[in-house]
Parts: structure tokens; sequence; C-alpha cells
């Protein structure tokens, strides 16, 4: 039997230690493998019977993702993050970085903007009185030009809610482009699972 899967290559920006314990361990409890490295974080998982092997790229800004473009050459999805009680973290994200990312990248994939309340995922009180609103986040992303704007509160649910679109996403696009090597993967996919 042929070990087909599907292949996602995510980078994610933002300050990388909460992002690690926020998207990485989400995967990491759900994978068959995982692989950590200093570069990257690769996870095999199965989602609807599908194997996706994902490769996570984890940058602070996305002038260092740009940087960083020979060694990384493609990208499936771009995730950006906003600490919702750091107003700074607004200016890390504009209109021309984005621009100059998809021009460099030829990016043809899905982008995200992802709200989080540290405070809140991490028990934490906030002594900061100003906070990024909903409706904030959503005119930054429609500004943007990305496809999906997420908050996270719960970092379990709102993470799964994350992952669950996106990969809900690429099977349907794999599903309707290639439904042989689709049902060949599921096979391998319920083989994983056994």
């Amino acid at each position: 039997m042929k070990k087909i899967s599907y292949r996602l290559r995510i980078g994610i920006i933002g300050k990388k230690e909460p992002l690690k314990e926020i998207f990485l361990e989400n995967l990491r409890n759900s994978a068959i493998e995982s692989n950590l490295s200093d570069d990257f974080y690769e996870f095999l998982l199965v989602f609807k019977q599908i194997p996706i092997k994902i490769k996570i790229y984890l940058y602070d800004t996305v002038e260092n993702l740009i940087y960083d473009f020979d060694n990384i050459q493609k990208l499936d999805i771009i995730i950006l993050t906003l600490n919702l009680y750091e107003p700074d973290s607004l200016s890390s994200i504009n209109k021309q970085l984005i621009e100059k990312f998809n021009e460099i990248f030829s990016f043809q994939g899905i982008s995200v903007l992802v709200g989080m309340n540290f405070e809140h995922i991490f028990n934490r009180t906030s002594s900061k009185k100003f906070k990024i609103s909903r409706f904030q986040l959503e005119k930054i992303t429609k500004d943007l030009n990305l496809i999906y704007c997420f908050e996270i509160f719960n970092k379990n649910r709102d993470v799964n809610e994350i992952y669950n679109t996106l990969f809900n996403d690429f099977i349907l696009r794999f599903q309707f482009s290639s439904p042989e090597l689709f049902e060949t993967a599921k096979e391998y996919g319920k083989r994983l699972l056994i």
C-alpha cells in the first residue's frame, strides 16, 4: 500500500515561546510522529482519516520570515498573531509587509489573523486597560486581505477550532484536486489509526 499523505507548511508569526506552548502542544498531543528541531517542527497526524505531514516554522516577525525565504521556499498557511493587550503588536504587522511576503513567496495559501488573550490563556490578571476588540481584529483582517480571523481565549478549544478549520479547507482541496490520491491517502490513514 502506498503511503500517501497531505503536506502542509505553516508559518506562525509572533512571540515564539508562547506560540510553542499554544500552537505546538496541541499538535504534539494528537500527532502519531513528531520531530522538533531548531529550525522547524514536524508532525504526522491523521485528520478525518487523511494523514497530514505538517511542518511549522515560528518567527518573531514577518521580516524574519521573509529573510529566511531560502530555507522555507513555500508556505501553505501563514498565521499572524497579536496579543490583544499589547497595542504595539499591531505595529509588527502592516499591509506593506504582507504584500512583500505575498510577492516573495508567491503566496496563494491561507492567511490567518489570531488575536490572543495571553492573560486569560495563562491565567494571569491583566494590568493593562487597552484591549484590541473583536471589531478591530476583523477590520485588520479585511485591511490586510487575510482570509480568517480568530481569537484565542481557551488554549485547547480555540486552537482546535483553528486547526480544524484550516485542515478541513485543505482536505476539501485535496479531495477535489486528486480524488484517487485522496482515497489512497484515506486508506493509509485508516492503517495508521489501527
